[in-house]
């Protein structure tokens, strides 16, 4: 587990949806904010000892029973520590020049939401990347994204989930924008309304 020095954290992950009925895709980024990283910790052991989840390594919302996606989404808008912010594209697959660039853009958006409300903190995004091209790439467009924020102090950290196991948050909560926005379905999104602190739409 990477060591943290500083007051606050965030968590960053990303989900996509392919198609609609409609033909839109959409890309959403989720980011949680927390002041107290055990809470997370918690909550999400708590959901992967489920024996549904024992197969699994790694705990994602796309292989969680629902039941259990509401149980860990109700636990984070329990959190007093906790805050959301999140970013969604939409649009038509002609519409995506290049995939990568999009996540990037969506990404540095998220974490500009968080970090200007908190500019001392240590940024953990869900590990994408094993090349170091491309790593560095998604650093760069975060640091670009926020070099508006005056006096930031901000670490970045790409890592495993199966590691960092709070980066199940942004993830479960990426998914439950999904599915809100692009299918229409409220029934996780309202669990965690109440805790959104910024949410921007990024379509063209």
């Amino acid at each position: 587990e990477v060591k943290c020095a500083s007051m606050a954290d965030a968590f960053i992950d990303e989900s996509w949806l392919s198609a609609t009925s409609e033909g839109d895709y959409f890309l959403a980024v989720a980011s949680v904010f927390t002041t107290h990283r055990r809470g997370l910790q918690l909550a999400a052991r708590r959901i992967k000892r489920a024996p549904k989840l024992k197969a699994h390594s790694e705990l994602k919302a796309s292989v969680t029973p629902p039941e259990l996606i509401k149980k860990f989404l109700r636990m984070l808008a329990d959190d007093p520590a906790l805050l959301i912010t999140g970013a969604i594209w939409r649009g038509k697959r002609e519409q995506i020049e290049d995939h990568e660039s999009l996540y990037q853009q969506v990404v540095g958006r998220c974490a500009w939401q968080v970090v200007k409300e908190h500019p001392r903190l240590d940024l953990f995004i869900d590990k994408r990347y094993t090349n170091s091209d491309q790593q560095r790439d998604l650093e760069g467009a975060i640091r670009e994204a926020i070099a508006t924020v005056p006096g930031n102090i901000v670490r970045v950290f790409q890592e495993d989930s199966r590691v960092v196991t709070e980066l199940a948050a942004p993830d479960f909560v990426g998914w439950a924008l999904l599915q809100h926005y692009g299918k229409g379905n409220d029934e996780f999104y309202r669990l965690i309304r109440s805790k959104v602190d910024q949410f921007d739409d990024l379509s063209k």
